[in-house]
């Protein structure tokens, strides 16, 4: 991978997550319904922290250097703190203002609003419902160390793991098609589809899949050279795809073309959201969209994504004030959260883990 060597962090990954976290943001605030931005600002979060999560498990593989209980202290120490301070904040403002109902509450800290079913909403489940795909993330984390557990044991190889992956993206796109056509499932199951970790879990399979191949065999083959500089074409692909969800095409062709997106559209979509990732990773200077990845502003932004998906969800709602004082008060909260809570844990975690090796 090329690394930026003062910092260790990966170029243009930053700026792929300001893309991401401010697709969810104008998705929510404008309510883009044709192309759900939102939702596909989603799934370019789940590739990346996918090929992330993975590349650096095959790393501590490769070192010798693999532990399932630092990887847990790890990524739990990084999401827990600002979550769960947002979610304290958000319980004591719902109390104040009569807001709160534990019904749409008592997901989220578990980690199971995935598992929601939209039969049981209502506009107070709005203050919780993104963390559908926190909980998703968070499921990943648990699955993908215990599949790294038998890959460090050499009960698996990384081959086996290519194919655990292949076969999740082929027969996720069955599983959601599944639970439109059949009315016999389960609602908390057909009712959660797009956030149930079984319907999703493709997108985290294709972030995986593209961090297991060598960098230098990527660079060097001729197909991924075909896209070098076609990042472009590749963006209208996911566009064109995502409207085929969308009330407008459904109107013109009818219920069965959301068949269609569910069983080859959001396959196309996380394939062509993983070249993308790739191809402004590997050529982070040669074209105008990688240069804009890595631009200050968006790496900034991308370095604040985790706080602003928490907290563009409580200023969002349908408050009765101006969109701009929302667009501020997101702003506030995030750096808030980002300089007082996640980088204060993050520097207690590192300095934990140095005294504690073994852990």
């Amino acid at each position: 991978m090329n690394q930026n060597a003062t910092n260790n962090r990966i170029p243009s990954l930053d700026g792929l997550r300001a893309i991401s976290i401010l697709m969810v943001v104008f998705g929510h605030a404008f309510h883009i319904g044709n192309l759900n931005i939102a939702n596909l600002g989603v799934r370019i979060f789940f590739v990346i922290s996918a090929y992330l999560i993975v590349g650096i498990l095959l790393r501590d593989v490769d070192k010798g250097q693999f532990s399932i209980k630092t990887f847990y202290f790890k990524r739990f120490s990084r999401t827990f703190p600002a979550f769960y301070f947002y979610l304290l904040i958000v319980y004591v403002v719902l109390q104040f203002l009569d807001l709160f109902e534990w019904e749409q509450f008592w997901r989220a800290p578990v980690y199971l609003e995935n598992y929601h079913p939209r039969s049981l909403w209502n506009d107070k489940q709005w203050f919780v419902g993104h963390t559908w795909s926190l909980a998703v993330e968070e499921q990943f984390y648990v699955l993908i160390a215990l599949l790294f557990l038998f890959l460090n044991k050499k009960i698996l190889s990384k081959r086996h793991l290519i194919l655990v992956f292949i076969s999740i993206v082929l027969l996720v796109p069955l599983i959601r098609v599944s639970y439109l056509y059949f009315t016999f499932i389960p609602d908390i199951l057909a009712g959660s589809i797009h956030r149930s970790f079984e319907t999703v879990a493709d997108s985290l399979a294709i972030g995986g899949i593209m961090a297991i191949f060598p960098s230098q065999k990527i660079k060097a083959s001729k197909y991924f050279l075909y896209f070098k500089n076609k990042i472009a074409g590749l963006i209208l692909i996911i566009l064109l795809c995502q409207l085929m969800n969308s009330s407008f095409v459904v109107s013109l062709l009818g219920l069965k073309i959301r068949y269609l997106y569910n069983l080859i559209g959001l396959t196309v979509i996380n394939s062509c959201i993983g070249l993308i990732l790739l191809l402004s990773i590997h050529f982070p200077s040669d074209s105008f969209f990688t240069r804009f990845l890595n631009c200050r502003f968006m790496v900034v932004i991308g370095l604040w994504s985790y706080s602003i998906y928490l907290w563009q969800q409580i200023w969002l709602y349908s408050w009765d004030f101006p969109l701009i004082f929302k667009f501020i008060g997101i702003l506030i909260c995030s750096v808030i959260s980002y300089y007082c809570i996640e980088t204060k844990f993050l520097a207690w975690r590192d300095t934990f883990l140095k005294r504690n090796e073994n852990i």
